[in-house]
């Protein structure tokens, strides 16, 4: 069925010869998702524990992406796994699109993505083919006919053809034994759950996208590849994906390592599996859906401030891009523009060769590959974090939303402000400010206002601005 499924979404009839960029042959695009990995589980990020020793676990071949890429060292996602999927997907803050936290799967549940959103699939021209490798998890599996469409969720969002994880494992699956989507564009009758037995998760998402692109043969292409690694249910990977000796795997700690260093040998794998010559053309964009999972967090990163929340920990995030648009001269470099996941699909339209989006929450981060020194196109970055889910419909948006739960966070170029609202902590719309100073304090221990939530007169300016991006948000 598998073999089917890719000879069936690559019969699609293809449309007009993409852009090629000046290469001569259309560039490729692969999007790299990891899940719930943050700049602490990232050797090239650089942190140190207390005894000046990497914090991180081997990350051999994401670091050697980074070192013939760029490096975003301020780069924001959502503070969970679906809100920052659908934003990367969308190019859409997650009030926009409904998508505040967690998109629940069970029968019944009907908020996610619509499947009317424009996404980074829909934006490429018409001869690129378009897959998911992996897992998805921005969809319900509601009644059939419902705004998110079920197990052909993927598909009918721009893909041809979804092969992977619907969601995170349930409690009756793990790496080992799961149930993985196989849908395809052309008769979304067909699509359906296969139960996998035996085949580690990790492993058989790198085998399905090499299948992937050697399917795709010379056709330009973009490939959605998204692990479910590092995210529970922690456990000991095959051994032979470990890289480090030593590692304790009878602890939750020594499993979450070893399981971020068997993604990091796959992801090394999948990279060193594609030609060299398609490898060539295609522009290769890491990332982190959201923060390190608490139980895995080490000091100086903050447990109570990891995955979840919109502190450092739990949005700001790995992103790495390598490819054709990065000169040599600037292979290995860091860029401290401000960034974040919306980028994703202006970014992916500029180098396909497709229009600009007219609308969107992302900026291109074209111009930083070939100049990383190129000034911050954006004065702010934004994330949240709200409840419930919601489908957007018209007249209805975040503003008449009936939340439990909202959280919200801007920074600019040194300093940043969280805005939250206390459910159940005083009177309705009781709302508390914190303003840290991110070139001083990154790991935000010193809150700048005072007792009346004001902050010192010199950085009214910069506290006023931000509280204005945040009151747009919920406009």
């Amino acid at each position: 069925m598998r073999t089917l499924l890719l000879v069936l979404a690559l019969s699609l009839t293809a449309g007009a010869a993409p852009a090629t960029g000046g290469g001569g042959a259309p560039e490729n695009l692969m999007v790299i998702v990891a899940d719930d990995l943050g700049i602490d589980r990232v050797r090239a990020y650089g942190f140190l524990n207390g005894q000046g020793n990497p914090l991180a676990p081997r990350t051999t071949h994401i670091d050697r992406l980074a070192s013939r890429g760029v490096l975003f060292r301020n780069a924001w996602s959502a503070p969970s796994c679906s809100p920052g999927r659908a934003q990367a997907l969308s190019g859409l803050y997650p009030n926009r699109i409904g998508v505040g936290g967690a998109v629940l799967v069970g029968v019944g549940e009907t908020t996610g993505l619509r499947d009317d959103t424009r996404t980074v699939a829909d934006v490429l021209p018409p001869a690129y083919r378009r897959g998911v490798i992996g897992k998805w998890h921005v969809a319900s599996r509601g009644p059939a006919g419902n705004v998110t469409q079920g197990l052909d969720h993927a598909p009918r969002c721009g893909f041809d053809f979804h092969l992977g994880t619907f969601a995170n494992f349930s409690n009756t699956q793990d790496y080992f034994a799961y149930a993985m989507v196989q849908s395809l564009l052309v008769n979304l009758s067909l699509s359906h759950a296969l139960w996998v037995q035996g085949e580690y998760a990790t492993t058989r998402t790198t085998d399905d996208a090499l299948r992937a692109v050697r399917a795709f043969g010379g056709d330009p292409w973009f490939l959605w590849v998204s692990y479910n690694a590092p995210h529970k249910p922690y456990h000991a990977p095959p051994a032979e994906l470990i890289q480090s000796p030593g590692l304790n795997l009878n602890t939750t700690l020594g499993q979450g390592k070893a399981m971020i260093e068997a993604l990091d040998t796959e992801v090394g794998r999948l990279l060193s599996g594609i030609p060299a010559d398609v490898l060539a053309r295609t522009t290769v964009v890491f990332f982190g859906d959201n923060g390190t999972q608490k139980d895995i967090v080490q000091s100086p990163f903050i447990q109570s401030r990891a995955k979840g929340t919109i502190y450092n920990g739990g949005i700001h995030v790995p992103l790495i891009v390598a490819g054709p648009r990065v000169p040599a001269e600037h292979e290995g470099a860091e860029c401290t523009a401000l960034v974040d996941v919306s980028d994703l699909l202006p970014t992916a339209a500029e180098l396909c060769g497709a229009p600009a989006p007219a609308h969107g929450d992302g900026t291109s981060l074209v111009p930083y590959l070939v100049d990383p020194t190129t000034p911050s196109a954006r004065s702010w970055i934004y994330a949240e974090r709200f409840k419930p889910n919601f489908i957007p419909r018209a007249g209805l948006g975040i503003a008449d939303a009936d939340l439990t739960l909202d959280e919200q966070t801007a920074r600019d170029q040194r300093y940043k402000l969280i805005r939250k609202w206390l459910v159940g902590a005083g009177p309705p719309g009781l709302e508390s400010f914190e303003l840290y100073d991110l070139e001083t304090d990154f790991f935000e221990q010193q809150n700048l206002l005072d007792a009346q939530g004001q902050p010192p007169a010199q950085l009214q300016g910069a506290y006023d601005a931000l509280r204005q991006v945040l009151l747009r948000m919920r406009s």
